[in-house]
């Protein structure tokens, strides 16, 4: 299978933290990765629109030759082709759990910190509009409370003692927040301890920005 990435990206980071996870947990999953450059057009080539005709990543081809997109939907298909060992959950609650976990922290801070960074630094090259940052700014601030709340138990991962796929995404949000230099998290002392700690992994080296 292969993954096509942009690696600065939020939502392919978390498919590659996902797949990362996955292996550093003794499962070697056959992804091999293919970088797509946006900011060079490569994302809109007839070659890639006949994968993605939206032109988005991350795109995941089987081997087959059959494309699909869609961060979490691709690591869902993953978990059930790869169940052991689980990165939702253990238990049918553990994983509603973590599904659930998994979009309060896309819904709240991915998007608003996608949002916020495309419209300050954007990557892609989108004009600034400081009112849309503002605004998303305060969004993530909002989920990111929430989240240092969950965190103030002391555990080390967002559902607890193991990684699940909430961890991927909010790894991944928080660094498109640092490429953006948001400074909407540092405010939230647990999930900065939080976010260090993680990034230290050596499962993560190379996907994450120590």
């Amino acid at each position: 299978m292969k993954l096509y990435v942009f690696q600065v990206a939020p939502n392919p980071t978390k498919v590659r933290l996902y797949v990362a996870e996955k292996n550093a947990l003794g499962d070697e999953l056959p992804v091999e990765e293919v970088s797509v450059n946006i900011p060079e057009g490569e994302a809109r080539t007839p070659e890639f629109l006949a994968k993605n005709p939206h032109g988005q990543l991350p795109v995941l081809e089987l081997d087959d030759g059959r494309c699909f997109a869609e961060s979490l939907a691709i690591i869902e298909y993953l978990e059930d082709r790869f169940p052991e060992p689980p990165l939702l959950g253990e238990s049918p609650e553990a994983r509603l759990g973590a599904r659930q976990m998994e979009r309060y922290i896309d819904v709240g801070v991915m998007m608003p910190i996608g949002q916020a960074v495309h419209a300050t630094r954007s990557p892609i090259g989108l004009p600034p509009n400081p009112p849309v940052a503002d605004a998303a700014n305060q969004r993530a601030d909002r989920t990111l409370a929430y989240i240092d709340e969950v965190l103030s138990d002391g555990r080390p991962f967002v559902m607890g003692e193991q990684p699940t796929v909430a961890d991927c995404t909010l790894a991944a949000a928080l660094q498109f927040g640092r490429y953006g230099r948001l400074s909407c998290v540092s405010s939230h002392e647990r999930v900065v301890e939080w976010d260090e700690n993680y990034r230290r992994r050596e499962a993560v080296q190379g996907i994450v920005i120590v």
